[in-house]
Parts: structure tokens; sequence; C-alpha cells
């Protein structure tokens, strides 16, 4: 079982997960993180603190995500992931396209600051 609790802030939609990442409770992860990006979040946070595993379909679906909202200029984080699914991340590539941080401040930051960089150009 995968518990979600969500948070916002501003432009961003935090997924704190605590459970395993995987099969059976990507659907239901799915719907949240799609109806955060047709409710206009330009940025989701997944907090992997608390998940105890993660398996080859929750790397795949992770990947899908990360592609499938580019083009809607939603960016897709993920913080805080223990050291074994870290190793899972990396592993899979995923760690090289979906930006991993230390805590949802680092996040935070560094997405304020391509929003900045963004409108400086515009």
């Amino acid at each position: 079982m995968l518990q979600v609790r969500e948070q916002h802030h501003y432009h961003t939609k935090v997924f704190t997960f605590t459970g395993k990442f995987c099969r059976k409770t990507i659907p239901g992860i799915q719907i949240l993180i799609l109806a955060a990006q047709k409710t206009g979040y330009h940025h989701i946070i997944l907090d992997f603190s608390g998940v105890t595993e993660i398996d080859s379909t929750g790397l795949d679906e992770l990947f899908l995500w990360y592609h499938n909202m580019k083009p809607h200029h939603v960016q897709i984080s993920v913080v805080k992931p223990q050291p074994y699914i870290r190793y899972h991340l990396d592993w899979a590539h995923l760690s090289e396209i979906v930006p991993i941080y230390a805590s949802e401040e680092d996040a935070l930051k560094h997405i304020e600051e391509v929003v900045e960089h963004v409108e400086a150009l515009s």
C-alpha cells in the first residue's frame, strides 16, 4: 500500500509517498500527477523519502511522466530518495533526466531560479 500526502507551494505540487512505488500503486499516482498538470502546476515534486520499494513499472512510469509533462512545461523532480531507491534511479539512468534533490527546499529554490531566468529572457 502507498500513502500519499499532497501540498502545494505557488506553482508547485508536492507529493510525499510512503510505501511501495510499484505496478499496483502507479495508476493512482498517475491520476494525481495528471490532475496537478491540468490544474496549472508547473512543477511537481515527488518526495521519495518514505518510498520503500520501486519496481520496473515505477521506473518506466517516472520516465514517461517526465517526457509527457515536458511539452506542457511541467518539471518533475524527485527529492530525498533512500540510497536503495537512488541506486535504482541511477541504474535506470533516470537521474540523468529527472532532477534529484536532497530536499524540497533545494528543488523549490532551483525552480524559482529557472522561472526568474525565463522571465528575464522574456
